[in-house]
C-alpha cells in the first residue's frame, strides 16, 4: 500500500468514528429525555391517595408532599 492510500484510510476511519460517537451522544441525550418526561407523565397521571381521617398522619402527608416539591425544584 502507498502512503497516501494508508493517510486516506486512517482520515476516513477517524471520520466515522466521529460521526458514529456524535451520532450516539445525540440518540443518548434524546433517550435520555424520553425517559424523564415519561417519568413525570406517570408521575402526573398517579391517581391521589385517599385523605387520611388521622389529623397527624394527613399534617405528615401534607409536609411530606411540600418538601417533595421543593426538592424537585431544586
Amino acid at each position: 500500500m502507498e502512503t497516501s492510500n494508508i493517510i486516506l484510510l486512517v482520515i476516513s476511519s477517524a471520520v466515522s468514528f466521529g460521526l458514529g460517537r456524535t451520532f450516539m451522544h445525540f440518540r443518548g441525550k434524546k433517550r435520555k429525555k424520553q425517559a424523564q418526561e415519561r417519568q413525570a407523565q406517570a408521575l402526573r397521571d398517579k391517581p391521589l391517595e385517599a385523605a387520611s381521617s388521622n389529623k397527624s398522619k394527613r399534617k405528615r402527608q401534607l409536609q411530606q408532599l411540600e418538601k417533595e416539591s421543593r426538592s424537585q425544584k431544586s
